[in-house]
């Protein structure tokens, strides 16, 4: 089997091929805007340097965030497209979930990934040492965040987690796993290991918080 994973909800731009259970290739760029620019041509080096054509892929994989608003639109549109020229389904992996799948075992207490919302106020998820939510994803100031964490150790990840740690200062038993961009790779990985829940057409967009901006038509009239 052949799968793209996109990524471009984060402060990453990333794209990569699976093949035959490995990576063939993949690369991601830190930008904080430019998605829109960059990730079409950053597909099509990827596919080149895996030699595969764009109507060779089986199965597409993309980040449905939470994370930029813009650039995770960018994603879906870009995905949508490719599939639906490919004649593919799609499978839509939640920013939280390509975060945990890199953490590797976490031995005991909780884990709070943590994705930079572009605003003072990051978008959050607990999980338990075994990966299971424990609660829905949130988008509160650190402070509000870090008082709904429970007692015991707690493993932060995701490029949200500079956000959170001031908050998390007079802790002793806080394990920081790391910041970096979302793996396109791992996007990639877990669409393979959920393709049963591919669909026809991109997946639906997880926000946590209202866009910016509203269509005139959905706004409420003035008194």
């Amino acid at each position: 089997m052949i799968v793209l994973g996109l990524d471009a909800a984060g402060v990453g731009c990333g794209a990569a091929v699976r093949r035959d259970g490995k990576v063939a290739a993949a690369r991601t760029e830190a930008m904080a805007q430019g998605h829109a620019v960059r990730l079409m041509p950053l597909v099509l080096e990827v596919l080149a340097e895996a030699g595969v054509a764009p109507g060779d892929i089986d199965l597409f994989g993309v980040t449905t965030g939470p994370g930029s608003f813009t650039g995770l639109r960018v994603g879906l549109a870009a995905v949508g497209g490719l599939a639906l020229g490919a004649g593919r389904k799609i499978v839509g992996i939640p920013s939280f979930d390509a975060v945990l799948a890199d953490l590797g075992p976490v031995a005991a207490g909780s884990i709070l990934v943590a994705l930079d919302g572009r605003r003072a106020e990051p978008f959050a998820r607990q999980f338990d040492a075994s990966g299971n939510p424990l609660g829905e994803p949130l988008c509160l100031p650190a402070v509000e965040l870090a008082a709904l964490i429970p007692a015991g150790p707690l493993t932060v990840a995701g490029d949200g987690v500079p956000l959170l740690l001031p908050a998390l200062a007079g802790r002793a038993d806080v394990h920081h796993a790391g910041q970096s961009a979302i793996d396109p790779a791992t996007v990639a990985w877990l669409a393979e290991e959920r393709a049963d829940q591919a669909r026809e057409g991109p997946p639906p967009p997880l926000y946590v918080r209202p866009p910016d901006a509203v269509p005139l038509a959905e706004r409420a009239p003035k008194p």
